[in-house]
């Protein structure tokens, strides 16, 4: 009597690693920090990636969402509400295919289907749902900080933010619009012109003015 020998359980090539899904979510995460800072830099009449370095680049995920609390309390709202909907739609598919009207047909079938794929492909919704939202939030907070600080510049409403000091000891109360590891952006107080700066050689100090 031939052995039947048992095939060793191998790992599915579609399985993914806790690094896999990092390295991912960095990439995406990258992704929407660039967007971001098009879409807010835009607004501005700067194009932010004249002024940025490599590093700037690729960090720009996290100094966006340092830069901003609100823009990391709306991610947070963003992954909560994406996780309860994508929990959510599978029952409500669940509690539809229950009605009389849905349980013949063509509805029956785009139901089951529905329902099926719900099943399957679980953790994948909640992923998608989550990218949705996030990508939703990185849009949605950059178009609305450009437009905001735009019409503020435009009308001149803007508040003076910080004080800089040149190297040849000019100096400037400023909005600081914005900073990178080379140049900082801003408005001179009376001023409607965003000006960019280089700050190695040319800028001594920058000092947030007092509430």
């Amino acid at each position: 009597m031939e052995e039947v020998k048992e095939e060793p359980i191998t790992k599915k090539e579609s399985d993914l690693g806790i690094q896999d899904y990092l390295s991912i979510g960095y990439v995406f995460l990258l992704i929407l920090g660039v967007l971001h800072q098009t879409i807010y830099y835009n607004f501005l009449g700067v194009n932010i990636f004249e002024y940025s370095s490599i590093l700037d680049v690729l960090i720009s995920p996290v100094s966006v969402i340092a830069g901003d609390l609100k823009l990391l309390v709306g991610i947070v709202i963003c992954v909560v509400l994406a996780i309860g909907y994508a929990k959510l739609l599978p029952k409500y598919y669940a509690w539809l295919s229950k009605k009389k009207k849905y349980q013949s047909g063509k509805k029956k079938v785009k139901l089951d289907k529905a329902l099926k794929t719900f099943k399957t492909g679980s953790k994948q919704l909640i992923f998608v749902m989550i990218a949705l939202y996030i990508i939703g939030a990185f849009i949605g907070f950059g178009v609305g900080r450009g437009g905001k600080t735009k019409k503020r510049i435009e009308n001149g409403e803007i508040k003076m933010t910080h004080q800089i000091t040149f190297n040849d000891g000019e100096n400037h109360k400023v909005n600081l619009l914005g900073k990178n590891s080379l140049n900082i952006i801003y408005v001179v107080e009376g001023k409607k012109e965003v000006l960019v700066s280089p700050i190695e050689g040319n800028i001594k100090t920058i000092k947030k003015i007092a509430d």
